[in-house]
């Protein structure tokens, strides 16, 4: 059951906003059984985070309760930390409809004026004036892309020069973003970034001979381009960010309450960008006595993520938290067709490395994300369990330390922030189980 729950707020940073908070964690772990951390994703306001989190501990409220033992005194970590929202409308203005070319236009516009904002806090407003400058030389810009190669170049310089390049890696097409010449930027971001679906599903779609339909961002030009280079972009602050406050503060609490608490264990869960942050976080733990597990719900970051070797020679980004075993238990990945914000927005990496194939985005994309098609090239990976499952009396997951888990959540998440049923509690909670 859960005894106590602690929120725990971080920078953009990624250091503590109120080491009081910290404090209370650390005092309020004495009778636990075990610690819960949950870190939410893309959201604008505490508010949308707190829902997200009280959604999925109602949920894990209604499973049986062990009256002793892994989950009997359950001691909750919330996370709040500065992201943003990052959705399919944001990736596909207009889904195919005539206005789409209008529709882009406007959404180049307010992609870039959302790209000013850069909030110390989770809520906060307010511009950073370098920033700003950066994105408001690029905004004017804008009216001289489809014309002028000068403009394109400049309009990339100044959407790099609000970016950190040190987070770029292989398995996501940023290191090719910071260093390809603009104009090639340009012209692979130019072309369609079409999404396979199966026939029938819903949304905007179109049929090619074969029968195989398509939802994307199916417009092409310069001025599309030029939003797929802002969409990318935002996508690759909220990856920085979540691996700066993971591997930062989130790390450095849970290295102070494992000097506290060195028995407890503790079960990391992250949803869209917060399962790189938890897992940023676990990279940075060194493997310990207690057990530490982790779950990863439509996790916003590169199915290669945990790879060996996903290339014939490169590790993915954080292949470190299988190898050393700093993941001492299983690590269960939930991934569905429906996620379409994450099946969409990592296909624009595959156009960065100008790669053509039908299938963009699926588990043969090397650039696919893992809440669309979980872990990728992982020797862990244990067929045991392939079905995220309704509950059922007397049945449950055979889950064992030190394997990953891709469970199929076709049939129960329909979209990305679905993650809060009683279904996918019960898969946090048989990991949590565990020893």
């Amino acid at each position: 059951m859960i005894t106590s729950q602690f929120d725990v707020e971080f920078t953009k940073d990624g250091s503590v906003h109120d080491q009081q908070q910290v404090a209370a964690l650390l005092d309020g772990l004495s009778d636990a059984s075990d610690l819960l951390v949950l870190a939410h994703g893309w959201n604008n306001d505490i508010k949308d985070a707190r829902a997200l989190y009280d959604g999925l501990l109602s949920s894990l409220g209604q499973l049986s309760q062990p009256a002793s033992g892994p989950g009997s005194k359950l001691a909750v970590m919330r996370v709040f930390w500065p992201s943003k929202k990052f959705t399919d409308q944001d990736l596909i203005p207009g889904g195919g409809a005539a206005s789409a070319q209008v529709e882009n236009d406007a959404a180049l516009l307010d992609a870039l004026e959302a790209m000013k904002h850069d909030p110390n806090r989770l809520g906060d407003t307010g511009e950073d004036p370098i920033r700003a400058a950066n994105i408001n030389k690029a905004l004017a810009l804008v009216g001289e892309l489809e014309d002028s190669e000068a403009a394109r170049r400049e309009f990339v310089l100044r959407i790099r020069a609000v970016l950190n390049p040190d987070h770029a890696h292989e398995d996501d097409g940023s290191r090719e973003f910071f260093e390809l010449e603009p104009e090639d930027l340009f012209e692979r971001f130019a072309q369609e970034v079409p999404v396979p679906l199966q026939v029938g599903e819903g949304g905007a779609a179109s049929v090619d001979e074969g029968g195989a339909a398509f939802l994307g961002d199916l417009l092409s030009g310069v001025k599309a381009a030029a939003r797929r280079i802002a969409n990318f972009a935002t996508y690759y602050q909220m990856k920085t960010r979540a691996g700066t406050v993971g591997k930062g503060g989130a790390a450095a609490t849970l290295i102070r309450v494992r000097e506290r608490h060195p028995g407890l264990p503790i079960h990391l869960v992250g949803h869209s960008f917060g399962g790189r942050l938890v897992t940023a976080a676990a990279s940075a733990l060194q493997p310990g006595p207690a057990p530490v597990t982790m779950t990863l719900l439509q996790a916003a970051f590169s199915h290669n993520a945990l790879a060996e070797k996903f290339d014939g020679q490169k590790n993915g980004a954080f292949r470190t938290i299988i190898q050393d075993k700093r993941i001492s238990g299983p690590i269960v990945i939930t991934h569905t067709k429906n996620d379409r914000a994450v099946g969409i927005a990592y296909p624009l990496a595959s156009r960065i490395a100008f790669d053509n194939a039908a299938a963009l985005g699926d588990e043969n994309d090397p650039y696919g994300g893992m809440g669309r098609n979980g872990a990728q090239h992982t020797p862990e990976l244990s067929a045991a369990e392939s079905q995220l499952r309704q509950v059922a009396p007397g049945q449950k997951y055979t889950f064992t330390p030190g394997k990953v888990y891709n469970l199929n959540a076709d049939e129960i998440i329909k979209d990305h922030s679905d993650v809060t049923s009683v279904p996918v509690a019960n898969a946090v909670m048989s990991a949590l189980g565990v020893r």
